[in-house]
């Protein structure tokens, strides 16, 4: 209760509180709470054995020599349930709940309108959620201390702003109306009205802006926004700029979601007040329907969330860029002044996903792999494997000139980390025509670092056969490049053959 303490001096000059209590507070506890508010009202809810031991609680009071100059406020006291003909919607007015086996109670008293809440919850992360649901339309602030697993106390520490939205999700659509229908449909399953969802039509030949106005009719949530087209990158920035809400997540609108996802995500966020909350993902393959997991990092420390800087750097360096699988804090990126860089055309993502995780403070996951990523359709920048990997080039000239900025060398190490495993990516991928093109602006990017300081940091941070592609990329020698590209596609189909074979195996025993 020491917390709760904490929490009242935080509230300007309570004046009226009101406590609802199922549990034995101890006198201690009360006594420490009239000592630090000068309460002119206290409402006491409770059953009879409690409202006793309250009675106790203030008879010792009165006769502490500590507190003879103190005045007692009018004290009230009420069963549960009861019809008690007040309310706490002033500025000066709280009320307090402790643990309840039965949450519907602490629901039933937000008839009370109180101006602050604060409490505590043990049985869930869903039970504090559910209690934010109820009272952020009659409070305006709310601070609630729960502890999910048992051990891990996450604060809630929430105010009401000017804005109702909560969380704001951008769609950037071109070309994409055979995919919006399942999209939009696995998004609005989740009736949430404190949710707006931004369809940002890119200039888009097809017919995706009359879909969204469609289901637009049906929806006051989802909002269809028009601008020319500029690419993906300047649709997202033009939705982040429309944006009301608290948190703000991204949807490419050829994908498609489990219809909790958002709730799950917003939910981690909002009980631990973080300022990113992100799910696992799985590859959904479009010719035949089926999907697998996403290999990510989204078990401990990160599910039970975390604020070491260590752990979110980990996040920079090895978190597949998939910023489409989480939500952000909008005061985190206008405060960091984050945004789409507009004049890049492709992987606008891996920017954002590497200033977010340098400039956030607390990450949480959620331990699901809630969003499909669409493979194999026409037009993806993922099928890219030419010379439009070269982007690669001005999106690390902007990510060296953010993170000079910031000023911290562990981040100047996640960054070269960062680099290296995305050019291998397209050193794998590219075209062999297309290779010396690329192995010399990789080999100019990493080495800007320095040669011998990437060597050292790469000694610990990264796989053998990665420090073997930095080693050739910084000579340059394209023939050797090649060679062991061929080596490491041939110990990929090796790996893929003994994993097929075994899974075989499986099912012909499951049989």
């Amino acid at each position: 209760m020491n917390e709760l303490l904490r929490l009242l001096q935080q509230k300007i000059n309570i004046k009226n509180l009101c406590i609802y209590s199922r549990e034995d507070t101890t006198a201690e506890t009360l006594i420490s709470i009239l000592a630090v508010l000068k309460l002119e009202n206290l409402y006491i809810i409770s059953n009879d054995y409690v409202r006793a031991s309250f009675e106790d609680m203030i008879d010792e009071f009165s006769e502490c020599d500590d507190f003879s100059d103190k005045t007692l406020p009018n004290i009230s006291y009420f069963m549960p349930n009861e019809d008690l003909g007040f309310t706490l919607e002033n500025e000066t007015d709280a009320l307090v709940f402790d643990s309840s086996e039965n949450i519907d109670d602490i629901l039933a008293l937000s008839n009370l309108k109180p101006y602050n809440l604060i409490g505590f919850t043990f049985d869930s992360s869903e039970d504090a959620f559910t209690i934010w649901e109820t009272y952020r339309k009659v409070s305006h602030s709310i601070d609630i201390i729960s502890y999910p697993d048992g051990f891990n106390p996450q604060a809630m520490q929430w105010e009401k702003r000017d804005s109702d939205i909560e969380l704001s999700v951008v769609f950037p659509m071109y070309n994409v109306a055979p995919y919006l229908d399942q999209c939009v449909k696995s998004v609005t399953e989740w009736d949430a009205d404190y949710i707006e969802l931004l369809f940002v039509d890119d200039g888009s030949p097809d017919n995706s802006a009359e879909i969204i106005e469609g289901y637009a009719k049906n929806d006051p949530r989802i909002k269809l926004i028009r601008k020319p087209n500029g690419g993906c990158a300047s649709a997202r920035q033009k939705g982040m700029e429309e944006a009301k809400g608290r948190y703000i997540g991204f949807i490419d609108p050829d994908d498609f979601i489990d219809p909790s996802m958002f709730r799950k995500l917003l939910r981690a966020a909002l009980i631990g007040n973080f300022q990113m909350a992100y799910c696992g993902y799985k590859e959904y393959y479009q010719s035949n329907g089926q999907s697998r997991v996403a290999p990510d990092l989204i078990g401990a420390p990160y599910m039970y969330g975390t604020t070491n800087p260590d752990d979110i750097r980990d996040l920079a360096c090895y978190m597949r860029v998939a910023i489409w699988r989480g939500i952000y804090s909008m005061d985190m990126i206008n405060n960091a002044g984050i945004h789409f860089y507009t004049d890049l055309r492709r992987f606008d993502d891996l920017p954002f996903k590497m200033e977010t995780l340098a400039a956030t403070k607390s990450v949480v996951s959620v331990p699901e792999h809630l969003y499909y990523y669409r493979l194999n359709r026409p037009g993806q920048d993922v099928t890219a494997n030419d010379d439009r990997l070269y982007v690669h080039e001005p999106i690390f000239k902007y990510l060296d000139e953010f993170f000079k900025k910031a000023g911290k060398k562990e981040l100047v190490d996640a960054l070269q980390i960062c680099k290296i495993h995305t050019h291998i990516y397209a050193i794998e991928k590219i075209e062999n025509k297309y290779l010396k093109g690329y192995l010399k602006l990789a080999q100019k990017d990493l080495d800007g670092y320095g040669y011998k300081r990437s060597k050292m940091l790469y000694s610990q941070a990264i796989a053998r056969s990665a420090r073997m592609y930095h080693k050739l990329i910084h000579y340059k020698s394209t023939m050797l490049i090649k060679m062991f590209k061929a080596r490491q596609r041939r110990k990929q189909k090796a790996g893929a053959d003994i994993q097929a074979a075994i899974s075989n195996s499986i099912k012909k025993v499951s049989k």
